[in-house]
């Protein structure tokens, strides 16, 4: 007959049994789910990305300089010229620090013209806002050579993204 002792030992060892039997089966699960082909092969899209970080403008079109358009912009367009243009607000926050970081790529890419204007200014920078179809500085445009504004942002833009958009329109 079976004691209380013994069931009690025969329930533990049902238990322990189970537990065990759980245990190995997540291992196993778990390795199997390591084991197979170990190469990886990661697929990246390949796509042409064109970043608007604000207002409302002109991204992928080409820019046309008209009569009002400011003598320097003319002739970065019409010589093929990768072109960096930036209006803003002197003394505004946001748009001297976006200028301050354009004054110091400047010098490392002689290939590329960097024209700023001041937006309070309207006589000096033309017909630059509407073309590019922006109403709030600061905004800076990157025109690559073949006259093609690829980006265009307004608001604060740190200096690595603008030092990415202007190796970028240079390659293109």
């Amino acid at each position: 007959m079976n004691t209380p002792l013994k069931l009690h030992r025969s329930w533990c060892c049902i238990k322990l049994a189970l537990l065990v039997t759980v245990v190995l089966l997540i291992a196993t699960v778990l390795v199997a789910a390591g084991c197979g082909d170990s190469t990886t092969t990661t697929v990246l899209p390949t796509t042409t990305t064109t970043v608007k970080t604000g207002g409302q403008g002109l991204i992928d079109e080409i820019l046309v300089a008209s009569d009002e358009t400011p003598t320097e912009l003319s002739q970065a367009l019409s010589t093929k010229t990768p072109v960096v243009i930036m209006i803003y607000v002197a003394g505004g926050a946001e748009d001297e620090s976006v200028r301050k970081s354009l004054a110091k790529i400047a010098p490392k890419y002689s290939d590329v013209s960097f024209l700023t204007y001041n937006y309070n200014n309207p006589k000096e920078y033309g017909d630059i806002a509407r073309l590019l179809g922006v109403q709030y500085p600061p905004f800076v445009a990157f025109v690559d050579k073949n006259n093609v504004v690829r980006y265009l942002t307004t608001g604060y833009v740190d200096e690595a993204v603008i030092n990415q958009y202007v190796v970028n329109i240079r390659q293109l």
